[in-house]
């Protein structure tokens, strides 16, 4: 044992630092710590667990030869280390070796660790078969209620034929719950062998309601874009419906009858998903009854059957947050009891099943994983760099011009110039940042979008603008404070930058950015003889900015000079922002993959107001657009 007083006066205070990675001299003074009780134990297995695969084979001979009180802790710091990165297959091989004989220490505690890092997918991938049997054994002679508990959850875990035979064999009303589910756990993982996949180049058999969501506040933008896209195909064009109540938040719905990929032409859109019918909820209802009811419908099955190839995998996910394991295990008992062709497994689901509840009611949607072949360009990234659906709002509110000047002074990753490439046409793409990694990121990102000819240069967004032709469209998303500007004084550099990008930008031009202080940034670019065009409140992940779309008055011709051939300065009748069109790229069906995101950032649609936003996009100066039902959108083009 090793007391806190003890230590080396530096590593007391290093201990205390979040950062602490402690080197192979700090080893042994740490894992004493093990053996002692409340915070000093914490900390010192916190660091030797940043520490990762190098302090293995010190815990490993520190274990094998120490009292139970400090064995036990070990031994759990054993199983935490073998999941720190890879590991040299040797070592790996000691790790399990000795957490198999662990399962016949004298020690209680010894036995329980290593039963629970045994269940874990990287011990059990050192050795499936061996770890398999060997669990089997020590669950069948095991007295100790905590123990047998914790290895009939590792045989689930771990799975295979030998995993169900054991735990068939056992019995008792204590063990009864945890069996049943490490029992539906084994199943799961000895389905694992067969593949599985969403055919996305299938059209449904009949129309089908698809619930479309994107950051708050581009809805009018993606709707645009959904319009555009089938338009022609067999089954005629999407008509897109904006809708909002509080059991299934806000989203924008169509009825596709087309293929299934054909959606990730909306390149605004976050995710989408097949919503099956809502099913009221009484009082003290079931949730997991509910959703269990859901999946094993006619429409679900029919959804599930059309679109998947191979083994039916989905996980179950909650809109509202939280794991609710016990409502997990009951809703998917249900489901295997009819239909056990449907597989429960949130490691290699094809489909995840989305539940929403609000306003008495239960909203289930089947959400595929495809393959995005969208943003297949980014190759890096810098922190807090735009995420790509709203580089791609702000190109399309842009709009593509064949004689456009494009500079971007806050280049970042090159999100925003990859997307204003793809949109369409351009004379010239310029981009600047003060950052020579982030050039170097972003010349990775354009070159893989086929941006030809885009320009690079390493300067500050405050100085003077590119050398050459005045930019006709400035386009950025510049630092919002959240993240990486934190020097106090960002509003000042955004009041300095406005009032030169309007000085710099050509006559007829336009500038389409994002405001953190839209209301400051508003009343300075009108002074500076930038008129605002569109302005839109948008969701940026945790907090609100604004999109700002600004236009600078063109020259007045000369008198006698009738000339509108578009060039900078002398075009008067300047197209609406956002009907550039849509880009040419046909990018390969790989890279990231389409899911809902996150929690925190998927599912903020469901909103505590049922209510529309009041206003998806504002036009200064003319009639408000805002997308409505399919009635109201009659005309309209993306």
């Amino acid at each position: 044992m090793t007391p806190l007083a003890t230590l080396d006066p530096d590593l007391q205070r290093a201990l205390s630092d979040p950062g602490f990675t402690p080197g192979r001299r700090h080893f042994a003074a740490l894992m004493g710590l093990l053996e002692t009780s409340g915070e000093p134990a914490e900390l010192a297995e916190r660091a030797l667990r940043r520490a990762g695969a190098a302090a293995l084979p010190a815990a490993i001979e520190r274990a094998a030869g120490a009292a139970p009180a400090l064995r036990a802790p070990l031994t759990r710091l054993v199983g935490k280390l073998m999941a720190s990165g890879p590991i040299d297959p040797e070592v790996s091989e000691r790790a399990r070796d000795y957490l198999l004989a662990c399962l016949n220490d004298d020690d209680r505690r010894t036995r329980r660790m290593a039963a629970v890092a045994l269940g874990k997918p990287y011990a059990a991938d050192a050795g499936r078969s061996l770890v398999e049997q060997a669990l089997a054994e020590a669950a069948r002679s095991e007295r100790s209620p905590d123990v047998r508990r914790a290895l009939i959850e590792a045989l689930g875990k771990v799975g295979g034929g030998a995993a169900l035979d054991a735990l068939a064999e056992l019995d008792g009303d204590d063990i009864a719950g945890v069996r049943a589910r490490a029992e539906l756990l084994a199943r799961r993982t000895l389905t694992r062998g067969e593949p599985s996949e969403i055919a996305g180049d299938r059209a449904p058999e009949r129309p089908l309601r698809v619930a479309v969501r994107c950051r708050r506040g581009l809805e009018a933008i993606l709707a645009e874009e959904l319009t555009a896209l089938d338009a022609g195909s067999p089954g005629g064009a999407l008509v897109p419906e904006l809708r909002s109540d509080p059991c299934g938040g806000t989203r924008v719905e169509v009825v596709l009858s087309g293929r299934l990929d054909v959606l990730f032409g909306a390149r605004t859109m976050l995710s989408f998903a097949l919503p099956l019918p809502l099913r009221k909820l009484d009082q003290g209802a079931d949730l997991a009854a509910a959703v269990a009811e859901r999946l094993l419908s006619r429409e679900a099955r029919e959804i599930l059957r059309r679109f998947t190839q191979g083994a039916i995998r989905y996980r179950i996910d909650w809109a509202g947050g939280g794991k609710r394991r016990a409502a997990v295990f009951r809703a998917a008992a249900a489901v295997e009891a009819e239909a056990p062709e449907l597989v429960n497994d949130p490691t290699q689901s094809t489909w995840d099943v989305v539940v929403y509840e609000g306003a008495g009611r239960a909203r289930v949607e089947l959400a595929p994983r495809l393959p995005d072949p969208r943003f297949a360009y980014r190759r890096g990234d810098v922190p807090a760099a735009s995420h790509p659906t709203i580089a791609a709002a702000l190109a399309r509110i842009a709009g593509a011009r064949g004689d456009d000047v494009v500079w971007d002074p806050f280049v970042g990753s090159g999100l925003e110039l990859c997307e204003r490439a793809l949109l369409g046409p351009y004379r010239r793409l310029v981009g600047s940042d003060r950052d020579p990694r982030a050039l170097q990121i972003a010349r990775e990102n354009l070159d893989a979008a086929g941006a030809r000819g885009a320009e690079l240069l390493q300067r500050d967004a405050l100085g003077a603008p590119p050398p050459g032709e005045a930019p006709t469209l400035i386009l950025t998303n510049p630092p919002l404070g959240r993240r990486v500007e934190r020097t106090g004084d960002l509003d000042a550099m955004l009041d300095r930058f406005v009032e030169g990008a309007a000085h710099a930008l050509a006559p007829g031009g336009r500038m389409v950015w994002i405001s953190p202080f839209p209301e400051r940034t508003e009343a300075i670019a009108r002074r500076s003889g930038l008129r605002p065009e569109a302005l839109l409140r948008v969701d940026m992940g945790g907090f609100d900015a604004q999109i700002q779309s600004f236009h600078k008055e063109a020259l007045r011709p000369q008198a006698g000079n009738d000339r509108r051939d578009g060039r900078r300065g002398d075009r008067l009748d300047r197209p609406p922002a956002g009907r550039g069109g849509r880009g040419p790229q046909q990018a390969e069906l790989r890279g990231e993959q389409h899911r809902p995101h996150r929690q925190e950032q998927r599912h903020h649609h469901r909103d505590d107001d049922p209510e529309p936003p009041r206003a998806v996009r504002r036009h200064v100066g003319d009639q408000a657009e805002t997308v409505g039902r399919a009635e109201g959108r009659r005309g309209r083009r993306g």
